[in-house]
Parts: structure tokens; sequence; C-alpha cells
């Protein structure tokens, strides 16, 4: 793993505080413009009985001048709520929100004299909440920024209004001296503010960080969720051990609502034990099984590409088959992933296991960025050991990718999963689905009783396709092939059917640059109830 992606896995595992504080602290932005709204529409009422009972041309300007900022707030209040909220916004607000002090300290210089102006207490309280109001909303620059624009308003009204109006020997609160101070005051103010907000922003990302490193799994750091199926849930995680390295996996817990469940339990526990004995290139490794807490999972390679439901989704929408070469590329893999399942998979005594799929689909066959064809997700899968057959009372799998046995809950062997191959390999060859209906009664039906259309009928392929789906295919399991390698070798003599790693990781890439548009419901699935 190299630096970068730890960077990038890293920066992964900060974003979601970034984007949780991005979304709080934009509705606390809607609030306050609110908020806002309302002092400055209250400011016109107060100025305007000012102006009747106390003093007319101070009520007057004091209205005006809150009739401005009521203008402002309504407008930006308005663009919150169609939900055209420039980026650049809060920064402008906080803007406006510094020149409210100094605005009302120019109608107080104006209309009750200048030295009245520098003595009021009211503009200094308003700016230092300010400062208090951005800091607390975790603003860094927003703080400087109310520092800078009030420490410059308060020059100017010193300088343009205040000064030519004080006497020959003004009081020394309102001298220029000091005024220069206030204003580097006022600067100041905003200054720390900013690193008082800056601070508390790194020590909240500090504290998430220690958090997430007890809370996520012990040695696992989740990164973001991947995927979901019907028993759990599958995350990109970072295996991050004591001694400072990291790799990157998939993380496969279950359901918390399943956790009490010991038959989920039970069969979340078998599929670990039984993947552990499974290690080949085409087959997803499964590195680690254990429980934090209440919450079991399991840690796997993670393969980043795209899954094989993808690729024939896309041409299925296309109405086109994969190139020749490419579909028995892909074939070629399965076909070996399952001949180490089938037949060289050992227990601890070294005992052959016979591992039967059982629910091989292309949801759980990975492809690579660089063109490796992984088989996943051997939930359901059985291991016959010495048993020639294996038995079952219920169905499950997805649906349209069940040998006729499956359906019939007769008794079954290895060959299920070479039926399931077929199927795979006919739609990719094809670009149409070969069994799936609306529902899942018509699904069975037409696996059971369906004619399987011969590949040569949708588009020129060579006849030896015909040959092999004929018997990839036949609904009676002795009339298929009879093991994986043997299919393997049926499907690598089809001529012309040659392709390497380089197209299958062509073919990842053009799935990953234009991803489906409409994404179609998962094929019908069965489960144990």
């Amino acid at each position: 793993m190299d630096a970068g992606s730890v960077r990038r896995s890293l920066d992964a595992l900060r974003a979601p505080l970034a984007d949780a504080l991005a979304v709080e602290l934009g509705e606390l932005d809607r609030r306050i413009l609110r908020l806002w709204t309302g002092l400055v529409v209250a400011g016109i009422g107060v100025g305007l009985v000012t102006a009747v009972t106390a003093s007319r041309p101070l009520g007057l300007a004091s209205a005006a001048i809150s009739g401005l900022f009521a203008a402002f707030f309504l407008g930006a209040e308005a663009l919150s709520r169609r939900g055209r909220f420039p980026r650049a916004l809060p920064l402008v607000v906080a803007v406006v929100e510094a020149t409210i002090p100094w605005a009302f300290s120019l109608v107080i210089g104006l209309v009750q004299g200048p030295i009245y102006a520098m003595a009021s207490w009211v503009p200094p309280m308003l700016f230092s909440a300010l400062i208090v109001a951005q800091t607390a909303r975790f603003r860094v620059v927003a703080p400087l920024v109310v520092g800078a624009t009030g420490a410059i308003a308060h020059l100017l009204l010193y300088l343009l209004v205040v000064r030519p109006r004080l006497p020959v020997d003004p009081p020394l609160f309102a001298q220029g001296t000091l005024q220069i101070t206030r204003a580097m005051s006022l600067l100041a103010a905003g200054a720390l503010g900013t690193v008082v907000g800056l601070a508390t922003r790194r020590v909240i990302g500090r504290a998430e960080r220690e958090v997430r490193a007890q809370d996520l799994f012990g040695k696992y750091r989740l990164v973001r969720h991947l995927a979901s199926g019907g028993m759990g849930l599958v995350f990109e995680a970072l295996y991050c051990p004591e001694g400072g390295f990291s790799r990157r996996v998939a993380v496969k817990r279950i359901h918390p609502h399943l956790a009490e469940l010991e038959t989920f339990v039970s069969a979340f526990r078998a599929e670990a034990e039984l993947c552990a004995h499974l290690t080949h290139p085409n087959i997803v490794q499964v590195l680690d099984f254990g429980r934090v807490g209440q919450t079991y999972f399991l840690a796997m390679e993670l393969v980043e590409g795209a899954p094989l439901s993808a690729i024939v989704r896309r041409q299925v929408r296309a109405r086109e088959g994969l190139p020749e070469g490419v579909v028995a590329r892909i074939g070629a893999c399965l076909l070996a992933g399952l001949a180490h399942a089938h037949g060289g998979a050992r227990d601890e005594a070294g005992k052959a296991l016979h591992v039967v799929h059982r629910d091989l689909c292309p949801a759980n066959v990975l492809l690579s960025a660089h063109g490796d064809v992984k088989i996943s997700d051997f939930g359901v899968a059985r291991a016959l050991g010495d048993a020639a057959q294996g038995h079952t009372r219920s169905l499950e799998g997805h649906a349209p990718y069940m040998a006729p046995e499956q359906v019939r809950c007769l008794p079954f062997d290895e060959r299920v999963d070479l039926f399931s191959v077929g199927v795979v390999l006919w739609e990719l060859l094809v670009g149409q689905y070969l069994f799936r209906q609306s529902t899942e009664h018509q699904t069975l039906l037409a696996v059971i009783e369906a004619t399987v259309p011969p590949p040569s009928l949708s588009r020129a392929v060579d006849p030896a396709w015909d040959a092999f789906f004929a018997r990839a295919l036949a609904r009676e399991p002795d009339d298929r092939f009879p093991t994986a390698d043997a299919m393997r070798a049926a499907l690598e003599a089809i001529p012309g059917a040659r392709a390497t790693d380089d197209d299958l990781a062509a073919l990842v890439a053009e799935a990953q640059k234009k991803p489906a548009q409409v994404e179609e419901p998962e094929a019908p699935t069965t489960r144990d109830t």
C-alpha cells in the first residue's frame, strides 16, 4: 500500500467529521440569518417608536439603517431557503454583520454628537458578541474578517465623522492615538477568535479520531460503506495493528438485529470457517473473523473494481454481448476458482471439503481493476465432505442462477455451480437475461421449463458456443460437464475464445467511467426462513 493510498484512506476517515460539521454549521447559519432578520425588523419598529416618543432624528435614522440590514438578511435567507447558498455567502454575511455596530455608532455620532458616539458602550458590546458568535461557529477566517472590518470601520468613522466635529480640546477617550489603539485591539480580538476556532477544530478532530480508533472494530478502522446484503454490511476498512503499518481490507459485519439470532450468527461463523480453507487467486480471501461487543465481523481481501452484475446490467441495457474472448476468460477464471473449492480445499486433517457455492451469480463475482476475477460470498455454501450429494429443504440463492435441482429442492452436488456459471456466461455472451422474470415464481418456473436458445440465434458466434451451452445448461446433472476442470477445458477449446487480464481491466475501467444511469433491481433472492 503506497503513501498516497494511505493518505487518501486517512483523509476519508476524517471526511465524516468535516461533512457533519459542514451540514450542522450550514443549518446554524440559516438559523442565525433568521435571527438577524428578526432583530433588524424589530430594530425598525424600535426606531419608529423612538422617533415618536424620544428623538425623531435618532429614531428615523435607526429605522433606516435597520431597513437596509433587513433587506440584506431577507435576501440571504431567501437564497438559503431555495437551496442556493453560495459558498462565499457566510463570509459576506460575516462582513455585513461586522458593520452593524459601527453603522449604529455612525447614527449616534450624526444625531447625538461625536463625544456621545465615542463614549457609547453599545458598539463595543455588539462587536464582542459577533466575535464570540463567529468563533463558536468554528469559522476559522470569519472572526479575523470581523476584527479587520471592525478596525477599518472604526477608523473611518473616527476620521470622516467624529474628528471633524470634535471640539478643540477633546476628552482623552476621543483623541486619535486612543482610536488607533482601539482599532488594533479590534483586529487582535478577531485574530484571537481565529486562533481559538482553529484550535477547537483540531481538538475535536483529535478527539474524534481517538474515539474512532477505539470504536471501529478494534484493529479495523471503517472508511466507507461499500455494499449491503441480507446478512450484513460491507465496508472498506484499514487494518491498523500495532507496529505502524496499515492495509486496506473489506469488513463484512452482521446486521445488529441479526446478531441476537443464533441461526444467523451460526451461518456467519460457518461462512468464515469455510472460507478460511479456500485459498485461491480466483476466490476472495478471508483474513479474519471475530466479534467486537455484540457485533460479529469478517475481514476479507479488498477487491477494487466492479461487481460482474454491473457489467451484466450494462450489456443487457445496451443489448449486446461481450467479446467471445472476454466471456471465455471470465468463465475460465470462475471455473478455476470453483475447481479449487470443489476438489482442492482441505480441512485441518487434510480431507477434501468439496465446497459447493450454491449462490454463484454476477453479484457474487468481483472484477478487479487489474483484470482479476474473484468469487465472493460463500454465505450459503455447503461442504459435502465425503458425501456424494447434499440435501436441502429450502431455496437459497439468487433465483435466476439456480440449477433446476436446487429449485426442486432435490439432492445436489458440485454441478449446481457449473449450471450457474453457464447462466452467467450465456448472459454475458448474448447481452440478455436468460431466466430472469418479473416475479420470483415466474423466474423459478423458467429455470425448470424454459427453453435455452443457442447464442448463435442472437449474434454471430463460433458454433462451438452452442454445443458448450447445450451441455453447460442441461437440466439433468448427468448431462452436464462432470467437473469444473472439464468445463474449463471445453471452454478454452472454443476457437478464438482468447483474452488477457488487460482486456478484463479495460472492461472494468469502461464500467467505472460510464456507470449505469438507472440501477435495475437485484435478481430475486431466496433464503432460509
